[in-house]
């Protein structure tokens, strides 16, 4: 399951975390008949869990060992 703090872990420029943001407040306020197709049409531009953790996760990461 993906997960919203995965968004910021998977984010690389700033618009990845105010877009991922967005649509993620958005998705509520969406009448419920058209929830799912918003969502659809907002995944294309959003990070998925199969990339890699943006490299200051993964200093962070390496530093805590």
């Amino acid at each position: 399951m993906f997960h919203r703090r995965s968004f910021f872990r998977k984010a690389t420029v700033s618009h990845d975390y105010k877009f991922s943001s967005a649509v993620l407040e958005d998705y509520a306020h969406v009448s419920p008949a058209w929830r799912d197709k918003f969502l659809a049409t907002s995944v294309f531009n959003l990070k998925g869990s199969g990339g890699g953790d943006n490299p200051l996760v993964q200093r962070t990461r390496a530093a805590l060992g």
